[in-house]
């Protein structure tokens, strides 16, 4: 996981998280790591157009970002 955020970081590129809030509510985001910390990372949200914090404990998967494919929200 670390290693798909550090590279995302380094090579300026976005990724597709799926993260779990703390109320449990699972969201499909498209990201551009702006820092990485211990165990949070700051990001530019594509879905809510604004930075965010994201605890890396609640990104349940990460992957570099698809091109063309279909966005989903919640």
């Amino acid at each position: 996981m670390r290693g798909i955020l550090q590279r995302a970081l380094y090579q300026h590129t976005s990724i597709e998280i799926i993260y779990m809030s703390k109320s449990g509510i699972l969201t499909q985001r498209q990201i551009k790591v702006l820092e990485i910390h211990e165990t949070t990372i700051k990001a530019f949200c594509l879905l809510r157009n604004k930075k965010r914090t994201f605890k890396i404990d609640s990104i349940l998967s990460a992957a570099p970002r698809k091109k063309g494919a279909v966005k989903f929200a919640n």
